[in-house]
């Protein structure tokens, strides 16, 4: 069952404000020299008053719930409804819509496959959806009916795509890999045509894109994991290579505007990326210290969090430790919100893992059900979404609290 909160509930502070901002307005309505000998307090609560509101949550009620809903591992998105769509699947593609408390409002399955679940799940400008996993992309209309699919492939079994996006200019992309030891970019058409499928890096077997935005100058921004072999194992599938952070910037048509690599000798790798507001992006990865033998990673694996700016390059860094390791898939995802940003990861010990850091307070994070956090988005009450690995679906408040 959902938790409501309306949003006076939500925050001490913001109780005080409105109480004493009203009462000041009633004195002075009766007094207007009060004006003059109290403006610097006035002054004062109208900061913290309006400052209330400044949380991405338009005054909205504040809706909490947890859905054990199964179907594997799930990415939900926020829809423009106030609901949630929500994308798994254990033996077919499977898409699960929701109101903004949690309850079903439909649900329909695909004949896609399942193999490596559903990676990816955006709402389309037409109210639709967009499905990605390995196995392809499915196109569904507002009730979930499937309007279209598209399963070509070259260079694997698959097309293995990670992440999907719908660009400003109505035309879809979707990223993955590896194909071939490349990271992949598809093009469609808003019909389910492939209109481009580039290639990139390739000088190893294991090169991937993990996830793509869409730039200010209209552009796209992927972020992944370049391999590198060393000096007594070239690229080759013997698990004795490292990794890097892997940015590319590339044209609507996939050509290369720059890329660039951050790392050194270890396993390092993005996995999500998300913009901030004020310019740049959030990344979301991993790192090991491994010396070269990705089976050493183990103990020893750590949460990347990187900030860059729109040229790509390392605005700042730092790593969290307790991460569970999972080389070939890993689940890892950030949200930024007006004041700082929010991920989630599997922890080594405590499954579920939700952090929050704020420009003013300390991080806070908490341990919960699923088996690792596979999504997680900002919503617009101030809270988050989070798609475990588990088949849960988990909607906080501002301060990661569900019932």
């Amino acid at each position: 069952m959902a938790k409501i909160k309306s949003r006076d509930e939500t925050s001490s502070s913001c109780q005080v404000a409105v109480f004493f901002v009203s009462r000041h307005l009633e004195y002075v309505r009766c007094n207007i020299a009060a004006m003059k000998t109290n403006h610097i307090l006035f002054s004062i609560l109208l900061i913290i008053f309006f400052s209330c509101s400044d949380d991405g949550s338009n005054n909205e009620e504040v809706v909490t719930f947890e859905r054990d809903l199964g179907n594997g591992k799930l990415a939900v998105k926020q829809t423009s409804d106030g609901g949630y769509i929500v994308a798994g699947g254990t033996s077919d593609a499977w898409l699960l819509k929701m109101d903004k408390y949690g309850n079903t409002e439909w649900e329909n399955t695909y004949s896609l496959g399942a193999f490596g679940n559903g990676r990816a799940v955006i709402q389309t400008q037409d109210g639709g959806y967009l499905y990605a996993g390995w196995e392809g992309i499915v196109k569904a209309d507002a009730n979930g009916s499937e309007e279209w699919k598209n399963t070509s492939h070259q260079n694997g079994a698959y097309p293995y795509y990670e992440d999907v996006m719908q660009h400003s200019s109505g035309f879809y992309y979707a990223v993955g890999g590896p194909g071939a030891g490349q990271a992949q970019l598809v093009k469609f058409s808003e019909t389910g045509s492939v209109l481009t499928r580039k290639w990139y890096g390739g000088q190893c077997e294991d090169d991937i894109f993990r996830s793509i935005v869409e730039t200010p100058d209209e552009m796209l921004l992927i972020v992944g994991g370049k391999s590198h072999g060393n000096q007594s194992f070239p690229c080759s599938f013997n698990f004795m290579y490292y990794k890097d952070v892997w940015i590319v910037k590339t044209r609507k048509n996939g050509g290369v505007e720059w890329e660039k690599t951050h790392g050194g000798p270890y396993m390092e790798m993005a996995n999500d990326i998300a913009p901030i507001k004020s310019g740049g992006y959030m990344l979301i990865g991993n790192k090991c210290a491994h010396l070269y033998d990705i089976g050493s990673c183990g103990q020893k694996a750590k949460v990347l969090i990187m900030q860059i700016d729109e040229e790509g390059n390392n605005v700042n860094d730092e790593v969290v430790s307790g991460l569970k390791w999972m080389e070939r898939i890993p689940y890892y995802s950030i949200a930024t919100t007006n004041d700082g940003y929010a991920w989630t990861a599997e922890h080594k010990n405590n499954g579920t893992w939700i952090y929050e850091t704020t420009s003013n307070a300390d991080p806070s994070y908490i341990y919960t059900d699923g088996f690792g956090g596979f999504e997680i988005n900002h919503t617009t009450d101030g809270g988050f979404i989070i798609g475990t690995m588990g088949g849960i679906v988990i909607k906080t408040d501002s301060e990661l609290f569900y019932e």
